[in-house]
């Protein structure tokens, strides 16, 4: 099965590079993030860059999950700033498509609000993802597994 979503524009606002500002186009998508009967709604960019899917720290707590009980490992963003990551089994939900991810939540993500679907995850689960950036739109493509509606 295959999905047509356009990209979401960001308006970027002026700076000493880009004087008159810009919009940028990212390939987002809303989804929801399940953990048991906790769900979250929330917007993730789909992101080939990322090694796994991550979200803000913030996330982690309304969906019922404990830092406290965790062991954080580090990532590393742009630049070399570590910053401590905890990850747990979590369902992530977008229409007909539902399937398990092992998710990385951050507090280096909350000032963006939202998240990062990266290779182990994501990518790894869909048969293919295609960016258009020309035509405005992204492709998913999911094999019947995938897509089997829960």
């Amino acid at each position: 099965m295959q999905y047509v979503i356009p990209y979401s524009l960001f308006p970027c606002a002026p700076d000493v590079a880009f004087p008159a500002g810009h919009t940028a186009r990212r390939p987002v998508l809303q989804l929801e993030i399940v953990n048991g009967a906790n769900r979250l709604p929330c917007y993730a960019i789909v992101d080939s860059g990322a090694d796994h899917c991550t979200f803000p720290l913030s996330f982690a707590l309304q969906l019922g999950l404990d830092p406290l009980k965790k062991t954080p490992a580090s990532c590393i963003g742009v630049g070399n700033a570590s910053v401590s990551i905890f990850y747990w089994d979590i369902t992530l939900d977008f229409g007909p498509i539902r399937f398990e991810a092992y998710a990385g939540f951050t507090p280096g993500l909350e000032a963006q609000g939202l998240g990062l679907l990266g290779q182990c995850g994501f990518f790894d689960r869909l048969k293919k993802i295609v960016f258009d950036h020309q035509g405005g739109v992204f492709h998913l493509e999911t094999s019947e597994v995938v897509a089997a509606a829960t």
